[in-house]
């Protein structure tokens, strides 16, 4: 299993999202958003996939 997660390490949600995801023996991806933003194929790609709308993902 590939699991990538986007990771603000300020954020006390994506810090627990993050050791959530280890404790379950996963070693993730981790893409720092902040430093290294998704371009917009990526940001489409990943919302579609979501089936979320954009305004739900962007919350």
């Amino acid at each position: 299993m590939t699991v990538t997660i986007y990771h603000n390490p300020k954020c006390g949600t994506s810090r627990n999202t993050l050791a959530l995801i280890r404790n379950a023996g996963v070693e993730p991806t981790i893409v720092e958003y902040l430093t290294a933003p998704p371009d917009r194929d990526t940001l489409k790609s990943l919302i579609a996939r979501s089936g979320l709308a954009v305004r739900d993902a962007i919350r």
